[in-house]
């Protein structure tokens, strides 16, 4: 059986001889450092996998991907860029994944093999018993992982499940409903993979907006609940209402998670404090890290109040604290 077809676009001629050391073993590997190149080569070889530069001295490497995905919609591209706002234009023409440089050897290695291994054991993996307390609302876990497609695309989605265990998900995403899904520890490993695979730089906008969606979701499917609550707050004063809200949802997280959401207050603000922390547990940190409950908590101070606010985490359990405490301003 022939060895697989895999080009690289690269113009840095340092990296093209690292890309050969590294692959050569168990790929044919193709060269172009320029667009045009590596047009041609792709049309005379076909290969099955392309890493591509995006920024290359005469074509874009966004356009050479659209150009490979035009022609090959299977084909697997691995984009490669220092600029991470170029991410969205990379993904919508059609690459798997983007990698920041600079990357680890091994990391990209075992992201090559990831996105190139055939799916097995899905079948069995989900006969896993999902009953019970133990497990996350479907509607919370499907988030979590639009949040990770949109963002890094479903090429860095499929590394995630797979390093979290959760093979079974691979092209079977959770519906948006509350049947139960992920266990509460498979939930903070994906937290942990997350910022294992992407650094804390990569994972506060994906986990930030995770927490945002969450509420969001919370409102659709618990209509009678938040209908209830909306009519009860409309005599309240503006601290009357936060706190009537953020009671009423830390007593769901609890109910969720699993752990106390313990709710205080002074002249000046709200604390939400969770001596248990789902968000940042198993991981360490010289800065608060729990960007979930940060976007989470934002939206429904704005759904009771009509104004956006802004949380801060000012103690974490990543950092060494005994509590991880959020501050809302009254």
């Amino acid at each position: 059986m022939h060895a697989k077809k895999i080009l690289v676009v690269e113009d840095e001629s340092e990296l093209i001889v690292l890309y050969d050391e590294m692959l050569h073993d168990e790929f044919k590997v193709l060269t172009a450092a320029t667009g045009k190149d590596a047009i041609e080569i792709f049309d005379r070889e076909n290969p099955e996998i392309a890493i591509m530069d995006i920024h290359l001295l005469d074509i874009s490497g966004i356009e050479v991907t659209k150009y490979i995905k035009n022609k090959s919609p299977d084909t697997i591209v691995i984009a490669v860029s220092a600029y991470g706002e170029k991410l969205k234009d990379v993904l919508e023409a059609g690459a798997s994944t983007l990698v920041q440089k600079p990357f680890i050897v091994k990391e990209l290695f075992t992201l090559i093999h990831d996105l190139t291994q055939p799916i097995s054991s899905i079948e069995s993996q989900a006969q896993i018993n999902l009953e019970g307390s133990n497990n996350i609302p479907s509607s919370l876990t499907r988030i979590a992982f639009d949040a990770v497609i949109e963002n890094m695309g479903e090429g860095s989605l499929k590394i995630l499940l797979k390093r979290s265990g959760l093979d079974r998900y691979i092209g079977n995403l959770p519906p948006y409903d509350d049947s139960p899904s992920i266990t509460r520890d498979e939930y903070t490993k994906i937290i942990q993979n997350v910022f294992y695979i992407l650094g804390e730089k990569g994972a506060k906008p994906i986990l930030y907006i995770c927490g945002k969606a969450g509420f969001k979701h919370s409102l659709e499917d618990n209509p009678t609940l938040f209908g209830v609550a909306g009519v009860a707050m409309k005599l309240m004063s503006e601290n009357k209402k936060k706190k009537f809200i953020l009671t009423k949802v830390l007593k769901r997280l609890e109910e969720i998670f699993g752990n106390p959401h313990i709710l205080e207050e002074d002249e000046e603000n709200f604390y939400v404090k969770l001596p248990l922390c789902p968000y940042c547990k198993g991981l360490t940190s010289t800065k608060p890290i729990c960007y979930t409950p940060i976007g989470f908590y934002e939206e429904v101070i704005k759904w009771a109040t009509g104004k956006p606010e802004k949380v801060e985490q000012i103690q974490c359990k990543a950092m060494g604290h005994e509590y991880c405490i959020f501050k809302i301003p009254k």
